[in-house]
């Protein structure tokens, strides 16, 4: 299992399971998101299926397929799509990768970039959007440092609602930089 999750076409497939656990995916809807082969994403869905990563289920014709949640690794497989996720992410922004560091050390908790940087859209004239769910010191030198402005939004562990309009678009384009097994249970 372990060569198979870092295939790129399978970890690709399995980040769309990581904005919503509990989603129910149709094979062909990957192939026409993902822009790949109907054949390749068969094959590739029937060997995740195989190795116990992904279910599916029948309606009509279709199969729909789903995370395992009772398999034991699911969640460390998670974690390491969303460790890959982070590496690509400070990949493309190396300009940023020392602010990034900076940003964790001064963080106790979970760490999550959203918004614009967390879906590549972002530009020079575009603000970090950082969500913490726990504390924070100050970081107005760092936005003196690397001339950007760096929007923080707070949120209380004991207050995280997942059905807030705000959450759900987090859980749905987000890159988690520091505490990724506490976001993935936050969330689970």
């Amino acid at each position: 299992m372990s060569n198979m999750i870092f295939n790129n076409k399978i970890t690709k497939i399995l980040e769309l399971f990581r904005e919503d656990y509990n989603r129910r995916i149709y094979g062909r809807d990957i192939a026409n998101k993902l822009k790949m082969n109907q054949k390749t994403i068969s094959n590739i869905l029937n060997r995740l299926e195989k190795e116990d990563i992904l279910k599916f289920s029948t309606e009509g014709k279709n199969k729909y397929y789903y995370l395992n949640k009772i398999n034991p690794h699911i969640k460390d497989i998670i974690k390491l799509i969303e460790i890959d996720r982070k590496i690509k992410f400070i990949d493309n922004y190396k300009k940023f990768s020392s602010l990034f560091n900076k940003l964790e050390e001064k963080t106790e908790g979970i760490l999550i970039v959203f918004g614009s940087y967390a879906n590549s859209s972002a530009n020079n004239k575009s603000d970090l959007d950082i969500v913490i769910i726990g504390k924070i010191s100050d970081i107005t030198e760092l936005e003196d440092l690397y001339k950007i402005k760096i929007n923080i939004v707070k949120i209380d562990k004991n207050k995280f609602n997942k059905e807030d309009i705000l959450i759900k678009e987090i859980i749905r384009n987000h890159i988690i930089l520091k505490k990724v097994e506490e976001f993935i249970e936050l969330i689970w």
